[in-house]
């Protein structure tokens, strides 16, 4: 995928990951979490229970969307976030 669809696809990962912190992946073997953001002050997300990669970077996605960035980030980033987010289209449904 490149950085292009990434950033299409997930705007709020996007933003995360190239402005705010990190994003840690792993296999989720061992009951480990597929996906966990970090930020300066450790741990923000960690996901729970899904069975995909796919699954995890979409539960992310929501989690920074209707929690993170509403608590943590100015309405106007939001707006321009969001307008992308908009216009994922059905391919990304």
């Amino acid at each position: 995928m490149s950085r292009k669809n990434f950033e299409l696809q997930y705007p709020y990962l996007d933003y995360w990951i190239n402005d705010w912190g990190e994003m840690k992946t792993t296999n989720g073997d061992y009951n480990q979490s597929r996906l966990t953001l970090l930020d300066m002050g450790g741990t923000c997300y960690q996901d729970k229970g899904s069975s995909s990669h796919q699954e995890a970077l979409e539960k992310a996605e929501q989690y920074l969307r209707t929690v993170d960035f509403p608590a943590r980030f100015e309405q106007e980033l939001i707006d321009e976030i969001e307008e992308v987010y908009q216009t994922r289209g059905p391919m990304y449904d």
